[in-house]
């Protein structure tokens, strides 16, 4: 006889880039797919065996890996729960001289859904469908891009990012 046991859904992880490269993913609740492997305890020896080219994690992960050497070729990705911990001008400036990649910036809400995420431009974070907020501080970011408004990244002003309910 099988044993059935409710768990909450893991969620995909969004890659700022497309194609996506081979992308270590130092968070719970998110999914392993062809290109990204999750290691729901964060930084370890084994995140160094995969050699990925992108990674992706809180700020502190991200802080063990740096420390531990490692080497990227594509990107970081800096994930947050909370707009108050976004990443500072000086974090920023770590994680570039760090790793010699692009870093990217998510905003995630509950179940590790996606709500922002930085451009390309690295000029504002394109809020998502998912998003459900103040509509203050919104606008067309200046990568052009007309299909998602952005909250434009200002440290010394931060919005309450909230999922939108999700349909029963």
């Amino acid at each position: 006889m099988f044993s059935f046991r409710p768990h909450a859904a893991a969620a995909a992880f969004v890659h700022p880039l497309d194609p996506p490269p081979r992308t270590a993913v130092l968070a719970p609740r998110f999914r392993s797919t062809r290109t990204s492997r999750v290691f729901p305890n964060g930084w370890d020896n084994d995140v160094a065996t995969f050699a990925p080219g992108a990674i992706a994690g809180a700020f502190d992960q991200l802080l063990a890996a740096a420390d531990a050497g490692l080497q990227l070729t594509h990107a970081v990705v800096c994930l947050t729960w909370d707009t108050d911990n976004l990443l500072t001008d000086d974090q920023r400036d770590f994680l570039w001289e760090a790793f010699g990649v692009p870093v990217f910036e998510q905003i995630l809400g509950p179940g590790n859904t996606l709500l922002a995420s930085e451009c390309d431009a690295h000029a504002g974070l394109h809020i998502t469908p998912a998003y459900k907020g103040a509509t203050t501080g919104i606008a067309r970011c200046d990568c052009g891009r007309s299909t998602a408004p952005a909250i434009r990244i200002n440290h010394g002003c931060r919005q309450t990012l909230r999922p939108v309910a999700q349909a029963r």
